[in-house]
């Protein structure tokens, strides 16, 4: 089997059970990192560009905000931040972890001092696992308020109890 069509079916079947689990056949979380739901199916996606969008502060703006991991310290208490842009019904999370590297290659494996992963959840219920930086969007939410919780997790999926929890409406 050609590992291209592996990817492409992987892709498939990831944005399928992403959209189905969100609760809406319509919604989809895009990112420009690996998420990763399931065992060991991983796939990559383009972020959707928005303008006109709203920030989680109120203000309206078309910029889009880099993030980054900063480096690791071998004592140092790890720490996460987020900020996200309302778009209509699309919500796009940008996020950087201090003192912790997200390691896709090391998911699922032994623990790494400073090292791990994102589990992201939508109202509760885990989405996604994400093993790099980069915005995320949540595409097609329903109306109303959503808590988006990005928690920082060992290699072997241990809660550091290390979160960041976003409030958010869409109209």
């Amino acid at each position: 089997m050609k590992k291209t069509w592996v990817y492409g079916a992987a892709t498939l079947v990831v944005l399928g059970a992403l959209t189905t689990a969100c609760g809406s056949k319509d919604e989809v979380i895009t990112s420009g990192s690996t998420i990763t739901k399931d065992a060991g199916i991983s796939t990559t996606t383009q972020v959707k560009a928005g303008t006109g969008t709203t920030t989680g502060t109120g203000t309206s703006t078309g910029a889009t905000t880099t993030t980054g991991t900063k480096a690791a310290g071998t004592n140092a208490k790890p720490a996460i931040d987020a900020n996200y842009k309302v778009d209509g019904k699309n919500v796009t999370i940008t996020y950087s972890t201090t003192n912790f590297k997200l390691s896709e290659e090391d998911m699922n494996k032994a623990n790494v001092q400073g090292e791990g992963h994102l589990h992201l959840y939508v109202d509760g219920k885990q989405k996604a696992m994400i093993g790099k930086t980069g915005p995320l969007t949540l595409s097609n939410l329903t109306p109303g308020a959503h808590e988006i919780k990005l928690e920082l997790q060992q290699n072997d999926h241990k809660d550091l109890n290390v979160d960041k929890i976003l409030n958010i409406v869409v109209k």
